[in-house]
């Protein structure tokens, strides 16, 4: 299916009327295979994967720091971003033996359980309030696994499906789009690398030398976007240690060798085989367009991710028909 996604500059998400639209808390629907495939199957999944496109397209060739609009509404965005980050420095890890995830994450997840609300009413539009019902559990869950104590590409296709939401509400708009990967998703990505970083969370579902990135999948695609026709940095860039430090800030792709090298030990070839192996492609167009695809592979059509995915009003789905 991911090879057969067309993208005629359709309205994906299709726009609800706030006025009228009966919203519900979203839940978990898909338990095994069979119902993922069904679930694969259907307009829904195809408009999900079309908005990832298509957004990636939005920032072709463009850095974080690429002067694009910032609505009232991302500005909010960002600002409740900031606020959840600033949260973790009052928050300091429990001293703990440190093999599985700190206990003191369930304290920051209590704060954000207790903020959701207020967080949402800052930067929505009071008429769009009724929808905080619907969004709150997609971005609660985007923030990683309270129990669990783990973080994985479960909870970052969380984050998206939030924004997917937020333009079917319309309180982004298409104009906005630029935006939501440039600024809200890297400010994003910063947020939940902090969170697993003080407080160890565990990765969810890591395939280990053969994973792209222990927690992440998304900033791969757009970052390769992000990369096509760049005059200086190259797939092969990734392996020369000084382009990663000069460029991570201002390339998704980039932060992510950055972060990797950060946090693994040892030769990038041994650790990181997957991205040492797709660094001798021919260009960023073919990683871009290669990691959609790969997408699609590993999260997708991998029901232990998408049992946990939530749908509602805005991302459809039942096994009624």
């Amino acid at each position: 299916m991911a090879n057969n996604i067309n993208n005629n500059n359709q309205v994906i998400p299709k726009l609800i009327d706030i006025n009228t639209h009966q919203f519900v808390e979203p839940r978990k629907v898909i338990t095994n295979q069979n119902e993922l495939n069904q679930f694969l199957m259907t307009q829904t999944c195809k408009d999900f994967l079309v908005f990832i496109q298509r957004v990636g397209d939005e920032i072709v060739s463009k850095s974080n720091s690429a002067d694009v609009l910032v609505s009232p509404v991302t500005s909010g965005i960002l600002a409740a971003i900031t606020e959840m980050s600033n949260w973790i420095d009052g928050i300091p890890p429990l001293a703990q033996p440190m093999r599985y995830g700190n206990k003191a994450y369930r304290i920051w997840h209590a704060k954000l359980l207790e903020n959701i609300k207020s967080l949402h009413e800052s930067f929505l539009p009071q008429p769009m309030h009724k929808s905080i019902i619907e969004l709150s559990p997609y971005l609660i869950d985007a923030m990683g696994n309270q129990t669990r104590l783990d973080y994985g590409t479960g909870h970052e296709l969380h984050f998206v499906a939030w924004l997917y939401c937020l333009r079917s509400i319309g309180a982004l708009e298409a104009s906005d789009e630029p935006a939501m990967v440039l600024k809200i998703f890297t400010s994003y990505l910063n947020l939940v690398r902090k969170l697993q970083t003080v407080y160890g969370l565990e990765p969810a579902g890591t395939h280990g030398v053969w994973s792209l990135d222990d927690y992440q999948f998304i900033p791969f695609i757009w970052g390769g976007a992000q990369l096509v026709n760049h005059p200086l940095i190259k797939p092969s860039s990734i392996l020369d240690e000084k382009i990663v430090n000069q460029y991570y800030q201002d390339y998704m792709y980039l932060s992510c060798i950055k972060y990797i090298m950060n946090v693994k030990k040892g030769p990038f070839h041994e650790h990181s085989r997957d991205l040492f192996n797709i660094s001798g492609a021919a260009n960023w167009d073919k990683i871009h367009k290669g990691m959609f695809k790969k997408f699609f592979d590993e999260v997708m059509t991998k029901t232990p991710i998408i049992q946990h995915f939530l749908f509602g009003s805005l991302i459809v789905f039942s096994l009624d028909g």
